[in-house]
């Protein structure tokens, strides 16, 4: 039996109690070793959706890579590595039917009444090791993780994304910079950055995709997005996102690092929203995809 079917549904299976912990009332994960702050509850659940589409929109589609062919055959199967709300995942298994989706995350966080049926959980973190046997999935895909692993553990994270990729199957990576041109008052940047985030992977992406002996046809593009004059409306929403709810699931985090009180965090915000169009601050978001070299060439 492999390892794929030996993981089953987890979401109903977890003990609240050793699951998660909450913090000011919000819920968060409670794996230890871990450096991704963001809560996991209902809240976050619906940023993470609105992120979603935001991103889907600015690209104009889910993937990058060609990978048409894959998701026309019947067997084929797809991971997405930190899924989240599986936001993604639900997407593509609804548009894809025949495909079998497999979303992988710290914590069960995806809703069960619309859950597709070509989709499965595990629960799984990956700085651990992915529960998968070599060559597996036909496409792996990973999005915004850049707060989710310390610098030293991308190396690993990538050879673990390539050793369950299929000979001919693809790699996908998104990630965001922060913000360039942002404003005195941000601080979010130096705070993750203390607790081990690197900033730069979105640079890096291309480069740990090159040190994969077995990957080849590396491609990259990029979007720069606008929070100032130059933003478009789906840039203003994104910035919405980003400074209203987003702070506000750091909320309970941040208040205890910067010891300020509720009132101060909301004052906090509120000046950094208006830096973020007062400077016209940017960032940008990566995306590069591969192929992972196939020596049948019969295929």
């Amino acid at each position: 039996m492999s390892k794929l079917s030996e993981n089953t549904e987890s979401i109903n299976s977890q003990s609240s109690q050793t699951e998660f912990r909450f913090i000011d009332g919000r819920r968060f994960h409670n794996v230890k070793e871990v450096i991704y702050t963001l809560p996991n509850d209902d809240e976050e659940s619906d940023r993470l959706r609105l992120q979603h589409f935001l991103i889907r929109y600015i690209w104009q589609s889910n993937f990058s890579a060609p990978i048409e062919h894959i998701l026309s055959k019947p067997v084929s199967k797809i991971l997405d590595v930190g899924c989240g709300a599986a936001s993604w995942s639900f997407d593509m298994a609804t548009t894809y039917p025949s495909t079998n989706i497999v979303g992988l995350d710290i914590s069960p966080l995806q809703p069960t009444q619309i859950k597709p049926k070509n989709f499965t959980f595990v629960k799984a973190n990956i700085l651990e090791g992915l529960p998968f046997e070599d060559n597996t999935f036909d496409f792996v895909f990973q999005r915004y993780l850049v707060t989710g692993y310390p610098k030293e553990k991308w190396p690993y994270v990538i050879n673990e994304l390539v050793r369950v990729l299929k000979p001919g199957g693809f790699l996908e990576l998104c990630e965001f910079s922060y913000l360039f041109d942002a404003g005195p008052a941000d601080q979010l940047a130096k705070l993750m950055e203390e607790r081990g985030v690197d900033w730069s992977a979105y640079e890096k992406l291309e480069e740990y995709a090159q040190n994969q002996v077995q990957l080849e046809n590396i491609k990259k593009d990029a979007k720069q997005i606008y929070h100032g004059v130059k933003s478009n409306d789906i840039e203003l929403c994104n910035a919405t996102n980003n400074m209203t709810y987003l702070y506000k699931s750091l909320k309970p985090i941040l208040i205890k690092t910067l010891n300020i009180s509720d009132d101060e965090f909301d004052e906090f915000v509120k000046t950094s929203k208006n830096e973020l169009f007062e400077f016209d601050t940017y960032f940008y978001i990566v995306r590069i995809y591969a192929r992972k070299i196939n020596n049948n060439i019969n295929e």
